[in-house]
């Protein structure tokens, strides 16, 4: 083999081992980028709980059937599509008496909730209303960040939460008389939203005629305050050697 082509060959070994080397040895600095994000709730969700009791569990379920049908009725008068209108958590439990010190069955209770949303807070009166006149409850109300909203903030404070973290890596390195070379490594640590926030909540205590007034009384004032997402990323880079 030519010669010029051996020392062709070595040299291009050693810069590929001094490549390797360069980029894969060395001191490294780390550094937590955190990011925090104020968003303001876009949706409005208001709990409904459909609860009948009697002496027979068919005739307490035909009497949740009668007012779960004319609430379905006057949710979509109001403008919602009935595939909008899921009721979920159904239950049929007997009651008991204890008053005797023995257990006895005084009834059945029928209970199942619905969730209607809304991203227009002046509609919630009429949710309100038409849960009132159908004969059901309202058990809250809660401000939320829609799905695709939670997703858009997630995505800007973890991008935010990355930058900072690589300011911060920078401002260590200069600290040294360095600078920050290549990633080595960048992991998602934390994420967090905090979650629906509550508004109104019935006093449990309270009949359905008060609580549902305090209800109404609360979907006429309704404000929603601002919420904070947070993200947090550890990253990693290599120290450039000059």
């Amino acid at each position: 083999m030519d010669n010029k082509i051996i020392i062709g060959i070595v040299i291009v070994a050693i810069l590929i081992v001094g490549g390797y080397i360069y980029f894969n040895t060395g001191p490294v600095v780390s550094a937590q980028g955190v990011a925090s994000i104020k968003a303001m709730p876009d949706e409005v969700s208001v709990n409904v709980n459909v609860e009948t009791r009697d002496k027979t569990a068919q005739l307490a379920q035909e009497t949740n059937k009668k007012i779960s049908d004319k609430l379905l009725v006057e949710l979509i008068r109001i403008g919602y599509d009935r595939d909008e209108l899921k009721f979920v958590n159904y239950y049929a439990n007997p009651e008991y008496d204890w008053s005797s010190g023995r257990q006895n069955i005084k009834g059945y209770v029928v209970s199942q909730q619905l969730v209607v949303k809304t991203k227009d807070v002046t509609k919630v009166p009429g949710i309100i209303d038409a849960v009132i006149s159908s004969g059901a409850l309202v058990s809250y109300i809660n401000f939320e960040i829609s799905d695709a909203k939670q997703t858009e903030y997630k995505n800007k404070a973890l991008e935010e939460a990355s930058k900072d973290a690589m300011t911060k890596a920078q401002s260590i390195a200069s600290g040294q008389g360095k600078k920050i070379g290549r990633l080595v490594s960048i992991t998602n640590q934390d994420y967090n939203y905090p979650g629906p926030l509550n508004y109104y909540a019935r006093d449990a205590s309270a009949s359905m005629e008060v609580a549902n007034a305090g209800a109404l009384k609360a979907a006429t004032n309704l404000a929603p305050n601002e919420q904070e997402i947070t993200a947090s990323i550890l990253a990693e880079y290599r120290l450039r050697m000059f």
